[in-house]
């Protein structure tokens, strides 16, 4: 089953009056617990990357088995990269298999924070990945270097449209519509109503400010469509934890975590069926696009290059190309036998559709192709196919090059180079 488009997959929340749950895997284990759930409710979910994955050297192998075991899930599946503080993250998470992303509020002003935000999404919006702005910011005036924590300002309904309209931010943290007093939290309903009727786009709120019952109802019928699950995956974790060790402390790290997975799947199928999530999985998955990577391939020959030219050429391209936003990967290759008209490849992975738009376009690309490839191929064939659902592995370039059935993307055939 393909990813979902994170987009579509909120925006169908948003008009259908239910809340997506976002679940923060902060460890592994977290993952099939939060799949397992989501599968028993047949519900959509999101997986969120979130910071203390950032900067481990094992981030990349983590992210290949999140997108793996989202590609085999039978539910809508999409990934968040999570808490994302300039477009450089952005665009690493992206590359690793992320099709959603997170601009996090930081200790800063209002100016800083709208520019920061407009430079993630335009980023994450040239590979055609939607982004949540976070509006919580700190006065004007009130920041300054190495100074300790300052007050928060709820932003008012007219910054909050301002915000998003500057920013082209697809969704919006709606924690400023809360207020707090003596651990407890009010809603602020009227900000909240004025807050959707000014947007209409999915608003987000976090789990631990989702009040029960027909409150949890009346906030998804203003807006929320995105509830991020936290604190609370830890808590159950946690509390299992504490029971085996209690149970028996001298036990093996293996025992020790009995019963976790279980546990987090059984606390959270109810949270979603709260939410309106539940049973939704069929529809979603008929009306929301699926998030495809693309393959540009690029076949040709060249007859008179030499062979250590020719692996010149093949590694500047693979080397310039992979730097081009939205490339997950590009590979080079030739033959390994005589079939085949087209000799040469390059294969480069894309995010997504509109990815691979402006990939073609770039002037990287453009200029590889122009002052590198055109003057040494004697003929050479370039076009965009979506990538299956489970790819084992490339094609074998003959197959490739002598394959017309292969089904190209959105009508868009091989096109002729010459």
């Amino acid at each position: 089953m393909p990813l979902i488009d994170m987009k579509d997959m909120l925006m169908h929340a948003y008009e259908n009056g239910y809340a997506v749950g976002a679940f923060d895997l902060a460890e592994m284990d977290f993952l099939p617990a939060v799949l397992a759930a989501a599968e028993s409710a047949r519900a959509p979910v999101i997986l969120n990357m979130i910071e203390p994955w950032f900067e481990s050297p094992a981030f990349a192998w983590v992210m290949a088995a999140v997108e793996a075991a989202a590609a085999r899930a039978t539910v809508p599946v999409a990934i968040c990269f999570d808490r994302d503080t300039d477009a450089l993250s952005v665009m690493r998470g992206v590359r690793l298999g992320a099709n959603g992303a997170v601009a996090s509020a930081l200790q800063e002003s209002l100016f800083r924070h709208i520019d920061r935000t407009r430079a993630i999404v335009q980023a994450a919006h040239a590979c055609g990945v939607p982004v949540e702005g976070e509006l919580a910011y700190a006065p004007d005036g009130d920041v300054a270097e190495g100074a300790g924590p300052c007050t928060v300002q709820s932003p008012t309904v007219a910054e909050a449209k301002g915000f998003v309209e500057r920013t082209k931010v697809d969704f919006l943290a709606v924690s400023v519509g809360m207020a707090r007093g003596r651990g407890k939290s009010r809603f602020d309903w009227g900000r909240l109503k004025e807050i959707n009727a000014a947007l209409r786009i999915p608003l987000a709120i976090r789990d631990e400010m989702v009040p029960g019952g027909e409150q949890c109802h009346r906030l998804i019928m203003l807006g929320i469509a995105k509830i991020h699950c936290s604190a609370a995956l830890n808590d159950m974790a946690s509390e299992q934890l504490r029971a085996n060790v209690r149970r028996d402390r001298n036990a093996d790290y293996s025992v020790l975590k009995e019963g976790v997975r279980e546990v987090i799947a059984t606390q959270l199928e109810p949270r979603m069926r709260a939410w309106g999530s539940a049973g939704r999985a069929a529809e979603v998955l008929s009306r929301c696009g699926p998030w495809n990577n693309i393959m540009h391939v690029v076949v040709f020959n060249v007859p008179r290059l030499e062979t250590q030219a020719l692996r010149t050429l093949m590694a500047e391209g693979q080397r310039v190309l992979s730097g081009v936003p939205g490339v997950r990967a590009v590979q080079v290759g030739s033959v390994a036998d005589e079939g085949g008209r087209y000799r040469h490849c390059i294969l480069a992975r894309l995010v997504s559709a509109a990815a691979a738009e402006a990939f073609r376009r770039d002037p990287t690309y453009v200029g590889f192709m122009e002052r590198h490839l055109a003057p040494v191929a004697s003929d050479r064939v370039a076009g965009d196919y979506r990538v299956a659902d489970h790819i084992p592995g490339i094609p074998a370039l003959a197959a490739l090059a002598s394959a017309p059935h292969l089904a190209p993307v959105e009508g868009r055939g091989f096109e002729q180079l010459t």
